[in-house]
């Protein structure tokens, strides 16, 4: 399986960043965010990290967030435009906690509470296999928690990547590290094993 060199990717709406090895340190951009929140707007000014990928694929990641305001979150994401787009996320909710979000944007946002992760570290990954779809979580990247799966007709030749938002605050910093994308889909979407 070829794993993609995360240094090597491009960059939306950039952001500070500093790399060390495996890891990246990014510092959100104040008032950032990707949405599209239905018949009201639409904001697509979150960093995004990314490189093309066609076919099946799974990336992930483990991610560290040290958000201080409702909503800040690191994430992976697979984008064809900027109405069209999956997010996964490691997000502050408005309880001051930490959940996996899941966010499907097809025109308009689909936006989803999964889990409560009982700390700021997780470990996310999202599958493609054909058009269909499956978004996990891990505490330890070894097992794997369902978080969705669906379908969602994207072309063959998408974005692919990793990003940080911070839609009601003021710059923060995350951790990303140990990014990977396999040429493959999980075998089961639903248990994620």
């Amino acid at each position: 399986m070829k794993k993609e060199n995360v240094l090597k990717w491009n960059s939306l709406n950039p952001c500070k960043i500093s790399t060390d090895k495996n890891r990246v340190e990014m510092k959100a951009n104040p008032n950032s965010d990707f949405i599209c929140k239905y018949k009201e707007y639409i904001k697509d000014s979150a960093t995004f990290m990314y490189t093309e990928k066609e076919g099946d694929f799974t990336i992930k990641a483990k991610f560290t967030a040290n958000g201080k305001s409702t909503f800040d979150a690191l994430f992976l994401m697979v984008r064809e435009s900027k109405t069209r787009w999956i997010k996964l996320a490691l997000e502050l909710g408005v309880d001051d906690r930490y959940n996996a979000v899941s966010v499907i944007t097809n025109s308009w946002s689909d936006d989803a509470n999964g889990e409560l992760i009982q700390s700021n570290n997780c470990w996310l990954r999202i599958t493609r296999k054909n058009d269909f779809w499956g978004l996990h979580y891990s505490k330890n990247g070894k097992i794997w928690r369902f978080v969705r799966a669906f379908g969602l007709n994207l072309p063959n030749n998408v974005k692919v990547g990793f990003g940080i938002q911070a839609p009601k605050g003021n710059e923060w910093t995350g951790f990303v590290e140990n990014i990977t994308i396999e040429n493959e889909a999980v075998k089961n979407l639903r248990d994620g094993n």
